[in-house]
């Protein structure tokens, strides 16, 4: 499963989705496959934030950034939790179309463009 993020190189491959695929393919229920996908996630978000974190300059930083940086914790987490309540009830489907919808509508934009 873990090595199977790496396909979220590809440009509009989900990390998330794919990992969540997998761990339906090893027999996880669909919140199991979704926790342990955001869990596997944990290590390459902590090396995103350092690595980048590096380049900013912290006490610089105005109160409307850190703000933000709350916000954005809080709606992530709200997020999560809402997830995980909607794959107790239901299943993957409406994510799957929404993908393909969306996959179908930038190709016809791509190729359409002129």
């Amino acid at each position: 499963v873990g090595l199977l993020q790496s396909l979220a190189l590809i440009p509009g491959v989900s990390r998330s989705g794919i990992t969540i695929i997998a761990g339906r393919g090893l027999g996880l229920t669909r919140e199991q496959s979704a926790r342990f996908s955001f869990l596997l996630g944990t290590p390459a978000m902590i090396g995103a934030f350092v690595l980048e974190s590096r380049k900013l300059d912290l006490a610089a930083m105005s109160a409307s950034f850190w703000a933000g940086l709350a916000a954005a914790a809080v709606a992530g987490f709200l997020a999560i939790k809402f997830l995980f309540a909607y794959l107790r009830k239901a299943d993957f489907r409406m994510f799957a179309w929404y993908r393909i919808a969306l996959a179908i509508l930038v190709l016809a934009v791509f190729f359409l463009k002129d």
